[in-house]
């Protein structure tokens, strides 16, 4: 399976192969469609468009649905793709269908159709059965399934059926297996259980006992699957399901989140902060914190060194790695926040009642944008991406926060996801690369 800092440089590389120019035959509008010939691409005319003159779109490829619903970058067989739910709408049993779009020129790879829309980010996996990428799919109101598709061939290879009554998260996955939890509304420490199933054909390779499974609850590392549920973190061997270690706690458990190295973990509940070892389960060192914790943090990108243990009044409060100690604290305001952060070389991004771009090493604030007071979530590479609820998205300047544009089609949008320069993003039925490189800078609105 790639590597996480492989993905990245990929991504971040493609980012920057096609130049968002208009098309020889434009007449001044920088929107174009896909130069491929992949299934859905240039197909039928959006009822809505962006302003061309406001927004350079690098590409946008029409799906044959009414609504999207999930956006997301991540591998694939033939290298990054940018993967495509839909909530409805011409394709599939009830109108459903999962889509991978080369993230270069929009064109479909491959298209898989379901009898439900997918709920949760692909999980994607390389080994001995092929290429695979598990979606969870929302089977009724209060149930759901696993599914199995295979990127080769564009087909979906098997299913997994939840208990009744439960919802299915996968976990992660090896080059064999994917692990999956399930839950109930209940959220308690027992009563569900973690799956391991074989990536070939789904059957179960062994099942241990949990509580209620969480969306992003889990993560592997070499030989041990890490799964946190309410009050509670555990450490599995990937091969046989025993415990190793866990984690307990008296109330709800944020984390964990990972250093750069894989070899030590973060937690946080009830204000204590912990570190522990991923390989023994042993605490390295724990802090006490005097507020009510709501996320413990570290940034995927460029290798974060920090540990961020944010509130839900809108405290940030960034932490040594090493030893626990206070490095600076940001305080952004508003009831029932909670921070989001990421990351690049030279600056941190925090997300919340607005954007706040720092300088990662003192904290000290080098500009913000504050629209209102709803959540703004934060994508960052090489151009700084906001999205303001499900109604707009923002380009920024990194350094300075200049805005380059901004994207405004209504209630709806779905995504965005983000690499380097350009933001995906579904309106209605269409998906659209976003350009927010300076080259593409434009003023409008």
């Amino acid at each position: 399976m790639p590597s996480r800092r492989a993905v990245l440089a990929a991504l971040t590389a493609l980012a920057g192969c096609t130049d968002g120019s208009p098309s020889a035959d434009s007449t001044g509008s920088p929107t174009r469609t896909p130069t491929g010939t992949g299934a859905g691409a240039g197909t039928e005319t959006p009822t809505w468009t962006p302003t061309s003159d406001a927004v350079p779109v690098r590409w946008r490829h029409e799906t044959p649905h009414q609504v999207l619903d999930a956006v997301s970058v991540g591998p694939g067989v033939d290298g990054p793709a940018v993967y495509v739910g839909s909530d409805g709408g011409g394709a599939g049993t009830d109108g459903h269908a999962f889509h991978a779009l080369d993230p270069a020129d929009g064109t479909e790879r491959w298209r898989v159709s379901l009898p439900t829309p997918v709920v949760t980010e692909p999980i994607y996996a390389d080994g001995e059965s092929g290429p695979r990428v598990y979606v969870a799919t929302r089977r009724s109101s209060d149930a759901a399934e696993l599914s199995a598709l295979d990127p080769s061939r564009g087909t979906r290879v098997w299913g997994f059926d939840a208990p009744e009554r439960r919802r299915v998260y996968p976990l992660g996955a090896t080059d064999r297996t994917v692990f999956v939890g399930t839950r109930d509304d209940d959220q308690s420490r027992s009563g569900e259980a973690v799956h391991a199933l074989a990536a070939g054909d789904g059957h179960e390779r062994w099942r241990a006992e949990s509580g209620d499974a969480f969306p992003n609850g889990g993560a592997v590392r070499r030989d041990t699957l890490l799964v946190r549920t309410p009050a509670r973190l555990r450490a599995l061997d990937v091969e046989t399901g025993e415990e190793r270690w866990r984690v307990d706690s008296p109330t709800v458990m944020y984390g964990p989140a990972l250093d750069s190295r894989g070899e030590r973990l973060f937690v946080g509940y009830d204000g204590t902060v912990r570190a522990v070892g991923v390989a023994d389960g042993h605490e390295r060192w724990r802090r006490e914190v005097d507020f009510s914790i709501s996320g413990v943090l570290t940034p995927r990108a460029a290798a974060s060194t920090t540990v961020f243990v944010a509130d839900r009044t809108g405290r940030l409060l960034a932490l040594s790695p090493q030893d626990g100690g206070t490095r600076w604290a940001l305080s952004v305001g508003g009831d029932g926040v909670r921070p989001h952060v990421a990351r690049t070389s030279e600056r941190l991004f925090v997300g919340g009642p607005g954007v706040y771009a720092l300088d990662p090493v003192s904290g000290e604030r080098a500009w913000s944008f504050t629209p209102s007071s709803v959540e703004v979530r934060v994508h960052a590479s090489t151009t700084a991406f906001a999205a303001v609820g499900r109604d707009r998205i923002h380009a920024f300047d990194p350094a300075d926060g200049a805005e380059r544009w901004r994207f405004a089609p209504g209630p709806g949008l779905a995504g965005p996801a983000a690499a380097g320069d350009v933001a995906f993003v579904g309106v209605e039925g269409t998906v659209y690369a976003l350009d927010g490189s300076p080259a593409s800078e434009v003023n409008g609105t």
